[in-house]
Order: structure tokens, then sequence, then C-alpha cells
């Protein structure tokens, strides 16, 4: 009868397993063996704390673990107890180990079980059926002599996503509140992570501190404290200088080509062997391998243990799952999607995340992806391209020759040791001054709007529709001399859209603005801040209807009146009259939004003094 491993759960000295049969029959197995959570302190111990300890129930026996910075082997004591008695029990230590590992994963790695494994027999360790697959060494073959290490956990994640997965039907995944694909994606993080399934509501972090954590017990080495991870550096906040963004040409461009670093904080990560322990690693002759404008050094003589575990996830997503997923199998793509997940987190949580962080590799990760974007502009440029914008991981280039782009690749390939390559064409391109704002038009017309007010997801659904029609227009574009009858299109839409709001020639859905409320409705009714969206909410509220946290709300701009004693300029969609419209308002709004995709054309500003004022009298 087979079983896939889905939960386990400590019962004092024993533990009891939880199996999922293809039927969808819970089958719960008990380990009479004992096992007691358990944590390390210092081996010396005072006899009074000794005293209480073997009191309370508690054993203890010594180990022999290294310390992860200076990969000397240290003795620590064992504490192993009940769960109850050793919460206890750590604050009486100054140090404690391991003690924020949920104790079901030590169980796991103790006992040589994996969740989300089909067993024949309960409680079997797991013993992985070999995984023989001809792409696979393809595409890894070479890292067994180039870096072992990375191969050796390629190697076993593989084999543990390769292992074979039960049939998992529509009912199934329902009474665990999933359907069949997000089940699937949910067995694959728990036998990556070594999880139990039950951990879905754990944040994400929750995964990746658990891959590391037991990867360090593996090697033999004690899991550092938080403060150790740290090298007792204390936060600063979002650490050392923030991405990369280069201002964009204004303009309208032609041709314009996306290169894409593929997963570039994870690749700085693995490449440039970043780690708790190897960045500030204190060896002399590894002074000289400092990080580009920071004050830091990364080690030469050591593998980083975390660079190592995330440049493989990293490898495997890359180079099998994402390409066999892009080639039609659906299995793949749920991996790929999943070490995307596990990968998308790796440099926040050394910002933020308590036993992962450390100021300083936050600030060395952050350094070689500035360096990485700064250097492909620097090559660009000098290989005669144009690049006109770049942000974080992409770089933006203007009607490029192709041997031009693959010399560039090549060169980032050599001299960076990352890949750079060609993830977009846009057939038209807009930018205006702003960062981190565009419109790309690709070759069918479909559009793909990058933080423009005109498209956010409060805006109204007028001003979306002005957008679309908008990029209709400039998708004809085939040539500089096609901007000028764009302009020219362009301009006649928006002053019958103007005619529009000044006729009231719309549906009054069209012109709600959508938003998500941040405050408790007990604690706008007592607020004094007369925002708009409180505005909304006070009447929704008055009319009746029950409000929570979090809620989209969705109200119009209307000529103002006075409501609770206060000058009210908004109600909700549902209680608007056409009639009540601002229409100044609007005609403003509409312009303001779309100045974006305006200015970089060559159109003016609106003029707010005179709100009447037609499009063609404000061209520059």
């Amino acid at each position: 009868m087979d079983g896939l491993l889905i939960d386990g759960k400590i019962e004092k000295d024993r533990v009891r397993l939880y199996y999922l049969l293809e039927d969808g029959k819970l089958i719960e197995w008990v380990d009479e063996r004992k096992f007691y959570p358990y944590f390390y302190v210092p081996f010396e111990l005072e006899n009074e704390i000794f005293d209480e300890v073997t009191a309370l129930g508690c054993s203890v026996s010594s180990e022999f673990k290294k310390n992860l910075f200076s990969e000397k082997e240290d003795k620590y004591l064992k504490i192993s107890g009940d769960e109850e008695t050793l919460g206890k029990l750590e604050y009486r230590f100054n140090r404690v180990w391991e003690d924020e590992l949920p104790s079901i994963i030590k169980y796991a790695f103790e006992r040589n079980i994996r969740f989300g494994i089909q067993y024949e027999t309960f409680g079997k360790e797991y013993t992985p059926l070999e995984v023989e697959d001809h792409y696979f060494n393809e595409s890894f073959g070479n890292l067994i002599d180039k870096d072992p290490k990375k191969y050796y956990y390629v190697k076993k994640f593989f084999e543990v996503i390769e292992q074979p997965m039960p049939r998992i039907t529509e009912d199934v995944a329902k009474k665990f509140g999933y359907d069949k694909d997000r089940m699937l994606k949910a067995i694959y993080l728990s036998r990556i992570t070594n999880t139990p399934l039950a951990s879905k509501r754990m944040p994400p972090s929750y995964f990746i501190k658990a891959l590391y954590y037991i990867s360090l017990k593996s090697e033999g080495y004690i899991i550092p404290t938080a403060e150790e991870f740290a090298k007792g550096e204390s936060s600063r906040g979002v650490y050392g200088k923030a991405a990369l963004v280069i201002t964009p040409e204004k303009g309208v461009f032609l041709n314009t080509y996306v290169l894409d670093y593929e997963s570039l904080y994870p690749s700085c990560i693995d490449v440039y062997n970043l780690s708790h322990e190897t960045v500030n690693c204190g060896h002399s002759e590894c002074l000289k391998n400092s990080v580009p404008e920071e004050k830091h050094h990364v080690c030469l003589l050591r593998r980083g243990k975390y660079s190592v575990l995330i440049g493989a996830l990293k490898d495997l997503r890359i180079k099998y799952y994402k390409r066999r997923g892009k080639d039609g199998d659906i299995r793949a793509k749920i991996v790929s999607d999943i070490l995307k997940n596990i990968l998308v987190i790796c440099y926040g949580v050394t910002i933020r995340i308590k036993g992962l962080a450390n100021p300083s590799l936050a600030e060395s990760i952050t350094a070689y992806a500035r360096n990485a974007l700064k250097t492909a502009w620097k090559i660009a440029l000098e290989e005669g391209l144009k690049p006109v914008y770049g942000d974080t991981d992409s770089l933006f280039i203007v009607n490029p020759e192709s041997k031009r782009v693959q010399t560039l690749v090549d060169r980032v390939k050599s001299e960076l040791g990352l890949y750079l390559a060609v993830d977009k064409k846009y057939k038209v391109c807009i930018f205006s001054k702003a960062k981190k704002a565009y419109l790309g038009i690709f070759e069918d017309g479909k559009i793909d709007p990058k933080g423009l007010a005109a498209y956010k997801s409060s805006t109204p659904l007028f001003v979306k529709k002005v957008l679309k029609e908008t990029a209709i227009e400039l998708s004809k574009i085939e040539s500089a001399d096609d901007i000028v009858r764009a302009r020219e299109r362009i301009n006649r839409i928006l002053e019958e859209r103007e005619k529009d709001i000044l006729h009231r020639r719309f549906e009054v859905e069209d012109m709600g603005f959508s938003v998500i409320l941040h405050k408790s409705p007990q604690e706008i009714l007592n607020s004094n801040v007369n925002a708009q969206s409180y505005q909304c909410a006070i009447q929704l509220i008055d009319a009746g209807i029950r409000l929570r946290r979090g809620q989209t709300i969705t109200f119009a701009k209307v000529k103002p009146f006075y409501y609770r004693g206060n000058r009210f300029t908004v109600k909700p969609i549902n209680f608007v009259k056409k009639d009540e419209i601002n229409i100044q308002d609007y005609i403003s709004n509409m312009y303001t939004m779309m100045a974006q995709i305006l200015e970089p054309l060559g159109l003016g500003k609106v003029s707010t003094r005179n709100q009447n004022m037609m499009l063609s009298n404000w061209f520059e």
C-alpha cells in the first residue's frame, strides 16, 4: 500500500506520520522509536544549570560539530526533552543553537525520511530510486570536475524531484484546499525543501531557511545563531545602495530589444561565491577580491554553502526544468515555477529574515548586480550599440545588429560569468524621463505597459481605454516618419475623448477609481484624514455596508458637496448619477495619467488654468 508522506506530529517521545493514499485516505503511522526534540548549548555548563536540566527529565549528551565560519570542530552539549520543557529551559542559557529549526524537520533529518515522497512501507527511510536522464547528463556533466559541490546538490535535488509522483485527482486536492495543479506544486515544494505539506501557510522564507539549515546539518555543521549569521552586524534596513536603474532616454524608439540577465541575484550569489561565511572571510589573501563599490571582500579559498545551494537550484531551473517547460512539459513547468519562487527570495531573506540576514552579504549581492548592469551598458557602447534604458537586470537596446548583440552576450559571459539573453523585442517602445515606466508594443500589436499611471489597477477604465486606443495608433508606426502621423491621430482621439467627457458620453462605471482600504472601518471613522478613499468608505459605512481592512472599494469624482460637516469630492461608484460627475477633474486626470506617453511624443503639458482647452491647442 503506497502512501505519500505529507505531514508529521511530535507527541512527547513519539512521532505520528501521515501518509496520503491515492484514493484520498489519510493513514496515520506512529514511530515507536523514541525521539526527543533537542537544541545545542556550549560544552561548558554550570553545575546548577546541569542539575536543573536533568531534574526536568531532559537528557544531556555531547557531540562534535563544525563551525561554519572557522571550519573548526568544537564540542557542544545536546539537550533533549519534550518541547514544552525545552521551551522553558532555553532561556537559562546564554547561547542556544538549532532551537528555531522545527522539531519535525529535525526528526526527518535524523530518521532520513523525506516529505512529499511516496513510500511502499510506512516509516521506511528515504532511498531514492535511480534516475537516469540523458538530457540531465548533457546539461550538468561538466560540473562534476568544475564544481563538484554544486553537482552534488544538483544531482540530489534532481533525484528528489524525479521520484515517482502519485496520481492526484481534483477530489483529493480539494480535501487539502487546493486544485490539482496547486496540490502538485505543494508536493514538489514539500519534497524539495523536506517540509510537511501542512506548512503551506508558512512564509516563503520558512522554506529557504529549512533548505539551508538542513544542508548545513548534513555536512556536519552546527546551524549558526541569528547573531552569528549576521556576524554581529546590526540591521541597517535596506542595506547599501539599491538596485541600479539607469534613467531612460526620453522618446519613441523602434525595434527595441530587451536583454535580461537570467536570475541575476541568484547568479551573483553563485558566480561570485557569496555566502555568510565567505563575505569578509578575513583571510589576508582574500582581501584583494573586493566587492565592487563596497568595503567588502569575498573568500577565494572556500566554496560558500549558501552560494552553492542557491547555485544548484538556479542551474537546475534554468538549464533543465525551465527549458523542458518551454517545450510543453507541464510537470517541468510546475517544478520550474516552484524553483523560481524559492530563488526569487534568496536575496531578500539576507536583508530582513532573522536567521538568514547579514548586512554585508546583502550589500555584496546588490553590488555585483549593479556592476553587471553597468558593465553590460559599457560593453554595449563599446560594441556600437545604443542602450537607452537599464533596470536592475534588464538592458534596452534600440535597433541593434544581431551580430553585435551576440558579441555583447559573449563578452558578458566571458568577463562576468553571467548569462545575458534577449527576452523581448518591441516594435515600438516609449520612454518618458521617469524610471520604471514605459510602454512597449509588440509586433502583433499587444501592449506591455510598465509602471504607467494610465494603466494602474486604480485607474478608471475610461483612461485605460484611451491608452489602448493610443497604443493601436502607435502600433502602426513603421518608421520615424510615421511618428508625426501617429501624433495627429492620437490628437484626434484625445479631442474626441475630451468631448465625450464634456458631453457626458460615458458609463459611470468606467469612471471608477479602485483602491484598497489599509485601515479598519473604525480607524477610518475616528480619523481626521479627509482622503478620497476615506470619504468613500464613510459613505458606505453609513449606508449599512460592512467593510474590512484590505477590501477594494471604488469611487467616482463628483462635484464638491458637504457631508458630516466636511467637504467631500467623491462618492461610492454605485451612488453616483452621471450628472454629478466632475468632468473638469476627469479631463485633467486623463491628460495627467497619459502624460508619460504624450510627452515623449512631443506633446506639451495640459493647462490647468483652462480645463476646456483642446489637445490640439497645446502641441509643442
